[in-house]
């Protein structure tokens, strides 16, 4: 899989202003803000060992318990994993039972994004990116539309539908995830052979990772690593 990057930004316009001064300075000139540049630094293609702790040979299942330690570790963002992402919340209306989890958020992670977990089609626990435990969402609403511990999936659509239409709660329809114990290939093999794609930030100043895992045969089959380097 293959990306388009920018590899450079015109600069020269904030080279001239530093080296340029004189002894009877005019008024300030207010110019463009400085654009970051973005270098494609080179990719590594893993297939033997691991990236991270993620073996290759490894289960869905083990892959995604570290990435998962990652993501509440602030280390990853993601980007997709198994093309259960959506932005239309009526593409979930025949889907949402097949899953264990309906994790809402904006177009970036916030403290405020629901997690809403599932079991035996009902609902059974609401917590926020924060880790506060919920009985309702939205925890300060008092009317029919909330989400409640116990809710069946489609009473949960439902509700999801009549959230997403009102202003205070809309942004967080932003991006809507479904998760489970990934037995998702029974639900769809095709989506299922997708790889996972996910950002790491290496904790390197400008350094980040961009990462495709990608599966065979239910198995982590081999791992992409494109490396940046932010100026």
């Amino acid at each position: 899989m293959k990306k388009d990057f920018i590899l450079a930004m015109p600069i020269l316009l904030s080279l001239l202003v530093i080296g340029c001064s004189t002894d009877n300075p005019g008024p300030e000139i207010v110019g463009p803000e400085p654009v970051s540049t973005i270098k494609f630094l080179g990719r590594d293609s893993i297939s033997d060992g691991n990236y991270r702790g993620i073996s290759i040979h490894s289960s869905p299942d083990e892959a995604f318990e570290i990435l998962e330690n990652y993501r509440t570790e602030k280390k990853i963002t993601y980007l997709g994993a198994v093309n259960n992402f959506f932005s239309d919340i009526t593409d979930i209306e025949k889907r949402v039972h097949n899953f264990e989890w309906v994790v809402l958020d904006e177009k970036f992670d916030t403290d405020s994004g629901v997690q809403i977990q599932l079991e035996s089609g009902v609902v059974k626990s609401i917590t926020l990116n924060n880790r506060k435990v919920l009985t309702q969402w939205p925890e300060t609403v008092n009317s029919k539309e909330v989400i409640r511990l116990g809710d069946q999936t489609e009473l949960l659509y439902n509700k999801l539908l009549m959230l997403s239409k009102m202003t205070d709660f809309s942004k967080k329809f932003e991006r809507i995830v479904l998760l489970d114990r990934y037995t998702y290939a029974l639900y769809d093999p095709e989506k299922a052979s997708l790889p996972w794609t996910f950002i790491y930030n290496t904790e390197v100043q400008g350094i980040t990772e961009q990462v495709s895992i990608y599966f065979k045969n239910k198995k982590v089959d081999y791992i992409l690593v494109d490396h940046f380097e932010e100026k």
